[in-house]
Order: C-alpha cells, then structure tokens, then sequence
C-alpha cells in the first residue's frame, strides 16, 4: 500500500513517500522535488510498479506522482503546525523526535536533537505532530542541529 512515511526507489536508492492526495478526483504521491535528477519524467518504482514524475514544483521543492487506478493507497491526513510543540519525522526506517521551533506559511523550522538527526534518505519524509502531517522535510542544517520542512499548507493548496 502507498502512504505517507512509506517508500520507493529511484536510481536504486530508497526514498520516502511524503503524502498521498487526491487532485482533481485524482490520486497523487508528493515528496520532495530535489531528490530527482531531471524532473518530470523521471521513473521511480513504488509497490512494485513503475511511475513516473508527473510534474515538479520548483518554488515548493515538490513533485507529484500521479497514481494509476490500480494502486492501493491511503490518502494522508495533513494537519497545522503547532509552534514550540513536539513533532516526529517518521519513515518506514525509523521515526526522529523534533520540535516546531517557527512555522511561517510555507515552510516549518525544526529543532533536533543533535545526537538524532535526519539523513540524506529522510528528505520527503513526513512530519507529524496529533498523528496528521504537518509537512514534509526538506533540509537540515548539521551545525545547528535545525531543520526545514515544507508546510502541508502549501499541499492543502494544491488540493483547491
């Protein structure tokens, strides 16, 4: 089954399902767009069947996935962010406790424990806080034990 903090392959390396909307009438998996060397086109594998990149949000560093009918999914509920309130990163790999430290209209900023702190493959992975995600993570900066995450404000958005 596709669902959020699930995963998939491209070029041979795992990564991390963000969310699964419907658009249009239509099922999408989101993640994040810079994990993905062209763009839109690009093949990718999730539950045994091969997608492709439906299209790319630069200015959100999201890319869409369109579904076929045939897929089993779960469409994910996407919640707000709560500032200076506990979150969790969470993937089929592990989960990574945080906190929102500030939470702007499309991006989150995200305190770590520096001793648990995301790796390459987490980006896409969904942040949860009350179990809903409230967005998906984007980059981390290791000095500062700080993190970014796109809004699921801005995948509400999308859903319009």
């Amino acid at each position: 089954m596709i669902k959020s903090g699930g995963s998939f392959f491209y070029k041979g390396e795992r990564c991390t399902v963000g969310a699964v909307i419907l658009l249009k009438g239509l099922p999408y998996m989101v993640t994040v767009s810079h994990i993905f060397r062209r763009g839109e086109g690009d093949h990718l594998t999730v539950d045994g069947t091969k997608l492709a990149v439906t299209r790319i949000l630069k200015d959100f560093d999201l890319a869409l996935i369109e579904l076929p009918p045939a897929c089993t999914f779960e469409i994910t509920e996407l919640g707000s962010a709560a500032e200076l309130e506990q979150a969790v990163l969470v993937n089929d790999i592990h989960a990574i406790n945080c906190r929102v430290v500030n939470a702007g209209a499309s991006l989150l900023f995200l305190g770590f424990q520096c001793y648990n702190m995301p790796e390459p493959g987490d980006s896409g992975s969904p942040i949860l806080q009350t179990g809903k995600v409230i967005g998906l993570m984007s980059s981390v900066t290791l000095d500062t034990c700080m993190g970014i995450a796109i809004s699921s404000s801005i995948i509400r958005g999308l859903e319009k």
